[in-house]
């Protein structure tokens, strides 16, 4: 499949391209495009869009959730609509589901980031 040359994806240029740019790579359900000169990233999730980055403090330009921020965003989503779900079915007198999530980056002494210990997700300092 030949994929036309992107739009730039520089806040400033228009971070999304044309629509017809969004066809699906191999099957994907979801695409992620970005240049390697940052960290803006176009998201395609069928017909929706979205715009990562990261902080100004850190080197991006700001115009998009993290990575983390979309990774807590998806995990309280399922959350979120899972309780929803479940209480329509109990018939529960639920109005609002609120998931509220946090994270936090585990730094060593020596300022790397702390490496994860097998897949348990116990981090070591």
């Amino acid at each position: 499949m030949e994929h036309q040359k992107r739009s730039s994806l520089h806040p400033a240029d228009n971070a999304v391209g044309d629509s017809e740019e969004t066809a699906e790579i191999d099957g994907a359900n979801v695409i992620v495009r970005g240049k390697a000169n940052g960290f803006v990233q176009e998201i395609t999730a069928g017909p929706h869009r979205l715009v990562a980055d990261e902080a100004t403090t850190i080197g991006g330009t700001d115009t998009g959730a993290s990575p983390y921020d979309l990774l807590l965003a998806a995990l309280g989503t399922c959350n979120s609509m899972t309780v929803a779900m479940y209480a329509r079915r109990k018939e529960w007198p639920l109005q609002d589901v609120v998931v509220s999530l946090k994270h936090s980056k585990v730094i060593t002494p020596d300022g790397e980031a702390a490496k994860p210990i097998g897949s348990s997700g116990i981090y070591r300092s």
